[in-house]
């Protein structure tokens, strides 16, 4: 019997900002294996501070990848009205 871990491993990371934004957002995002599910976390916020935490558990990975995938996408979307974000280390 395998033994899980007593706390999450991150499997996949990505970090967003907003270099436009006033208070220049950011947006981490990640898959993390806990206890066996997999969950998408996410902290965003602006000027440092974390101001929205959130989690979505998933049953599989592939499930977790494709809605961090999709919720990526959605952030760096070219036609976003709102501040739209880009990976940190992109020029």
């Amino acid at each position: 019997m395998k033994q899980l871990p007593l706390f999450g491993v991150i499997l996949q990371s990505t970090e967003l900002i907003a270099p436009e934004s006033p208070r220049k957002a950011f947006y981490r995002i990640w898959i993390e294996l806990e206890m066996g599910s997999y969950s998408v976390c996410k902290e965003s916020g602006g000027l440092g501070k974390v101001l929205d935490r959130r989690r979505w558990v998933f049953e599989t990975l592939p499930a977790a990848e494709k809605d961090l995938g999709r919720r990526v996408r959605e952030k760096m979307r070219p036609g976003r009205k709102v501040r739209r974000y880009r990976r940190v280390g992109e020029g």
